[in-house]
């Protein structure tokens, strides 16, 4: 085992904590995307970094998550959920731009985390991790929770269970390639 495989992503994981309080409206981001950067980190070790054979059947998988997750991006988009979630945890509406950038940014990260897990590029399946622990389950959560905490609809609501079906074949998939 390389320890530049661990070392990275460990950078990378400070660099995202480090970035989603800066970023954080209120509680917001640190409620909900900071927790899931130690889960993901802990599912990379045990997963991609321990030992991981790559597989064609998990690509295709994890690429119909991202693939919904823009749809589920256009739902949030539409019904305004950047200016509803900072307020929801005590801070400010969310800039429309460093929304719109922070979700594509983020979908670009997530590509690479495939070509990660494609090519057997340990440092990049840390963010594909990311991506199935908060982008996919963590996700899927939050909307439900949001959605209880204001009595009513929240925006992505409706476009976030998918992520409940395909986020356990994707983690036995993975667990299974170990």
């Amino acid at each position: 085992m390389n320890k530049k495989d661990l070392l990275l992503p460990v950078m990378v994981a400070i660099a995202m904590i480090a970035a989603f309080s800066y970023l954080s409206e209120g509680y917001s981001l640190i409620f909900t995307f900071v927790p899931a950067v130690p889960i993901a980190f802990w599912l990379y070790y045990k997963t991609c970094y321990l030992s991981f054979k790559p597989k064609a059947g998990l690509i295709p998988l994890y690429l119909v998550g991202l693939g919904f997750q823009l749809i589920h991006f256009a739902e949030e988009h539409q019904f305004g959920f950047e200016r509803k979630f900072g307020p929801l945890f005590g801070g400010k509406e969310y800039d429309h731009n460093l929304f719109v950038d922070f979700n594509m940014f983020a979908y670009f990260l997530f590509l690479l985390g495939a070509v990660g897990l494609y090519r057997n590029i340990k440092p990049l399946m840390f963010i594909g991790m990311f991506f199935i622990v908060y982008g996919m389950f963590g996700n899927a959560i939050g909307h439900i929770t949001y959605c209880v905490m204001v009595r009513g609809y929240f925006p992505g609501i409706v476009t976030c269970f998918f992520n409940f079906l395909l986020t356990p074949v994707i983690v036995t998939r993975l667990w299974k390639l170990r």
